[in-house]
């Protein structure tokens, strides 16, 4: 197989833009002329087993295309930990996780969607795995601010950042260990994310720096659309 070139904003990206934008306006808005009534238990039960299936049948396919490594390919991204958290909190809904996810989802799957690090993709397929579990995740969350009512607020940020800089600190072990670079937390990644600033360690605060920001807009755009809970 020859080896797959990613480019920011090429057709395939952008055809994936639109299709995950059309979706999300279908299910979201349409859902209920569709047969999907905004309590189905049944979708958000398919929902959750799709989005695992997304991640673990990448993993298949990696491990006979010849390219799974333990060094890149655990659920140790903070999406992919999302991913799995966003499948439990769609039957369970728990506030803590739902700010987590929130945090991860809009700021981190939203910039993995829009400006991707091409060097994770060496065919194609991955490509199009990555936007599909990252859209997902993105999609839990705005499934459980529109149709649970559930809301982030700014109180808890603090919370949100403080466990994401445990699970930093955890994964920064396990890279030493297994010489690996999930979270990006040793090698900066290859992609034109704004956000990404200086060599390391400084990329590392000016993204905490910057998820911050971006996690304040985010919440003003929910209070602005959505009204708040009571």
């Amino acid at each position: 197989m020859s080896p797959y070139i990613f480019e920011v904003f090429s057709l395939d990206h952008i055809i994936s833009l639109i299709v995950i934008i059309f979706l999300f306006i279908i299910f979201l808005r349409y859902n209920e002329k569709i047969g999907i009534e905004d309590d189905s238990k049944t979708f958000l039960i398919t929902l959750s087993i799709l989005m695992i299936f997304l991640d673990l049948s990448e993993d298949i396919v990696r491990v006979f295309t010849g390219f799974y490594s333990i060094n890149k390919d655990l659920p140790l991204q903070l999406c992919s930990i999302g991913v799995y958290l966003g499948a439990y909190n769609l039957i369970y809904r728990n506030q803590t996780i739902f700010n987590l996810i929130f945090y991860w989802g809009f700021v981190g799957a939203t910039n993995a969607i829009l400006t991707p690090d091409g060097d994770l993709f060496e065919l194609k397929i991955f490509f199009f795995y990555s936007q599909a579990y990252h859209a997902a995740l993105i999609f839990a969350v705005l499934w459980m601010i529109i149709k649970y009512g559930m809301r982030m607020e700014y109180k808890s940020i603090f919370q949100v950042v403080l466990y994401t800089n445990v699970i930093v600190g955890i994964i920064t072990v396990i890279n030493f260990a297994l010489d690996s670079n999930y979270m990006f937390l040793r090698i900066m990644p290859n992609s034109i994310s704004p956000f990404l600033m200086g060599q390391w360690p400084t990329y590392i605060l000016m993204v905490q720096v910057f998820s911050v920001v971006l996690l304040v807009l985010f919440i003003s755009i929910q209070n602005y659309f959505m009204e708040p809970t009571t």
